[in-house]
């Protein structure tokens, strides 16, 4: 599976880049259980780079790996969701961590969501050229 660089970002206005591809980044930690949600402070949040193509390629990387393989796209008038269970995560520690992904972009705004593991946090969200 293709690796994204899922930080380069570009310059360019959203129209003038084609919709194909997506990357994502978070300024804010939020961890999830059945229970609650509480937000990690400024000096314990883990950076994320996400990367997602209409063709169903993602990679969310955190940590020291990423969960990455193909998911299921859904574009409901300019809200875009990527769906995948059990992605392994590339620096597999020993007994294994799959994760279910979920990342959903609103297009106009370039703002959404990803839920990986217990991460489910908003995200700011750039269209990127193909291939970039």
């Amino acid at each position: 599976m293709m690796l994204f660089a899922a930080a380069a970002f570009l310059t360019a206005s959203p129209s003038e880049i084609p919709p194909d591809a997506w990357s994502c980044s978070n300024d804010i930690e939020v961890w999830c259980t059945v229970d609650s949600c509480a937000a990690k402070s400024a000096d314990e949040t883990t950076p994320m780079a996400i990367a997602a193509r209409r063709t169903g390629e993602i990679s969310v990387c955190a940590y020291t790996g990423c969960w990455e393989g193909e998911a299921e796209v859904t574009d409901n008038q300019g809200r875009i969701s990527w769906a995948a269970n059990g992605l392994a995560f590339s620096s597999n520690p020993q007994g294994g961590f799959t994760a279910d992904v979920s990342l959903f972009i609103i297009e106009k705004d370039g703002v959404g969501f990803v839920r990986v593991g217990g991460i489910a946090s908003p995200v700011l969200c750039l269209r990127r050229e193909p291939g970039e």
